[in-house]
């Protein structure tokens, strides 16, 4: 019995140590996975161009689960690392979420992730942010609660697309973006072209040329501003830019727009000589002969 006990002892001494091991040489190995995971999602992605004939980078708000309007998404997010491991994703808007590798996809790593967005002028909380890559493009869906003045309501993305900033040919930019560019009519049904507060029409021509490096877009004002472009998209930089003109000073806090050679897809803040605020949130252009 004596003899039984101790080999037994010895037996379960032998496993544990065994167990040990095998943590011990799993564990650099499940990190790195972790890590090779990861990398997959870092880096700046540009939303795709929209298209509402099905719904790519199409994101429906409304009330009771009716979709009541659709806008357009354009813009940036880069993902990188946190000082926990965990990846970070801000958005051109201004806006910093966090995430985890869950298997094969990327997610919220929280439910009640919030902030309030300085460009749309308004808050909202993020609770679904379901992240995919697959051969280099990026597919997502984002389900959020949307705190506007007149009450909270339903965001969702059901078709997001993203493609990475730098797998464009730097080329791109001229040929995407350079032109002149004029306002399509406004659609009420899509509150296209049209500012708030007041839904005043947006109307006019863009003219964007690259003769000064950068992209430089020329309003019917007179101002110029100027823009970096990565791929399909072009982004004010830097932001906050200011012009005089004879009525006073007109500030341009952020535009960004996203371009496939024949129609520009741009929201954009500014803010007039008087000091009242514009917002587009869906504006579209189409190039001129």
């Amino acid at each position: 019995m004596t003899h039984n006990r101790i080999r037994a002892r010895h037996g379960k001494l032998a496993v544990a140590a065994l167990f040990g091991m095998m943590l011990t040489w799993s564990t650099p190995a499940a990190h790195a996975d972790r890590a090779a995971d990861a990398d997959r999602y870092l880096g700046v992605w540009n939303y795709d161009q929209p298209n509402r004939a099905d719904a790519t980078d199409i994101a429906s708000v409304g009330q009771f689960g009716l979709g009541l309007l659709t806008f357009p998404q354009v813009g940036t997010v880069e993902f990188a690392r946190s000082a926990d491991g965990d990846i970070t994703g801000h958005t051109d808007q201004g806006c910093t979420w966090h995430f985890r590798v869950n298997g094969d996809a990327l997610d919220l790593s929280s439910t009640d992730q919030y902030c309030f967005n300085s460009v749309i002028g308004s808050g909202y909380n993020i609770f679904y942010w379901h992240i995919t890559v697959r051969d280099g493009r990026e597919q997502e869906v984002i389900r959020a609660n949307s705190y506007l003045p007149y009450g909270t309501f339903d965001f969702e993305l059901a078709n997001g697309k993203r493609t990475r900033a730098d797998a464009a040919d730097p080329g791109d930019a001229a040929r995407l973006f350079t032109g002149s560019w004029a306002y399509d009519p406004t659609n009420l049904a899509y509150l296209n072209n049209l500012t708030s507060p007041g839904y005043q029409p947006k109307t006019g021509v863009v003219q964007i040329d690259s003769s000064a490096g950068p992209l430089t877009a020329h309003t019917d004002d007179g101002c110029s501003w100027t823009l970096d472009a990565h791929g399909n998209t072009a982004e004010l930089a830097p932001a906050g830019q200011t012009c005089q003109t004879p009525g006073g000073t007109v500030t341009m806090s952020f535009w960004s727009m996203a371009s496939d050679g024949t129609h520009l897809i741009s929201i954009m803040n500014s803010t007039d000589p008087h000091g009242d605020s514009s917002f587009l949130a869906s504006g579209s252009s189409t190039r001129q002969p």
